[in-house]
């Protein structure tokens, strides 16, 4: 039995691990070509490691620094945190480091590519946001403000959200007022915001879905063109109405975008006095449907 179990795992592990790795890589290009050589923080250990590397005048790579500012958050996190979520963690760190520092070094010089603050904070947010969003997707995580958001959660009741936000945003700020640039504190919240969607992105894709809720009295033909029409499953409900008191039958039922017009056409012809909701989703698991991800 655990030898059928761990073949059966195999290809996710294999999986997770390479999206790990990409979403490792690609937030490292990011930095080491937009954000690093313009002082652009996003927040972070990332973005304290990048003031004191220019602070110390380059004496030492980021990635060397970033690896070395991680290191007493992970001591305090195995006091804190489960020490499978530390060991993944870790891993991506120093991945994380060490493609810093050689992107810098070896791959960024040759491509001699200098644009201005605004365009290097949208690549730099886009590229950060892609590669986090794969390593969220992969189950891992660059430890840094994250982890230790989640130290700070177990000793207060603000919520993650608020922590991370607070921690990026001293970081982002002291950049400014470090190398006394307004820009370095603007133009980065910006940046933030494009990382978020662009994580939002990666997780969950653009909506493809749409969900629809029908309360009808033609529940029958409704239900007969979703199944043989669109070749979507339907379930059916029993419903009442709260200031009518009258019975109403409730259709539920998922379909694709490119099903959205059809379906809202089709069902105001069948009944035009239908109480009719079509929302998008974020992501839509079963028969007809993605598989689910392990």
């Amino acid at each position: 039995m655990n030898d059928t179990i761990t073949q059966t795992e195999v290809p996710r592990i294999r999986a997770n691990f390479l999206g790990v790795i990409l979403g490792t890589f690609v937030d490292a290009f990011g930095y080491s070509l937009f954000l690093i050589p313009n002082k652009l923080t996003l927040g972070g250990i990332n973005g304290i490691a990048i003031i004191i590397y220019y602070l110390i005048e380059a004496k030492y790579p980021v990635g060397v620094i970033y690896l070395v500012l991680n290191i007493p958050i992970f001591i305090w996190a195995f006091f804190r945190l489960q020490k499978r979520v530390i060991l993944t963690t870790f891993i991506s760190v120093v991945a994380n480091s060490l493609a810093i520092d050689f992107f810098s070094k070896y791959v960024i010089p040759s491509l001699d590519i200098h644009p201005d603050l605004l365009i290097s904070v949208l690549y730099g947010a886009v590229l950060s946001g892609f590669g986090i969003g794969m390593l969220y997707r992969s189950y891992g995580s660059l430890g840094g403000t994250d982890m230790l958001a989640q130290i700070v959660k177990t000793y207060t009741n603000a919520s993650f959200g608020q922590i991370v936000i607070s921690l990026d945003g001293i970081v982002i700020l002291s950049s400014a007022l470090i190398f006394k640039d307004a820009d370095l504190a603007l133009l980065p919240l910006l940046g933030i915001i494009v990382v978020g969607k662009m994580i939002d992105l990666v997780q969950e894709g653009l909506s493809s879905s749409k969900a629809a809720l029908v309360v009808t009295s033609k529940d029958e033909e409704i239900k007969d063109f979703i199944i043989k029409e669109m070749d979507r499953g339907v379930t059916m409900l029993e419903g009442k109405g709260g200031y009518t008191k009258s019975g109403k039958t409730i259709l539920i039922c998922a379909f694709s975008r490119r099903q959205y017009s059809t379906f809202k056409k089709q069902v105001m012809s069948f009944d035009p006095k239908a109480f009719v909701m079509i929302g998008s989703l974020d992501e839509v698991v079963g028969e007809g449907f993605e598989r689910k991800r392990d």
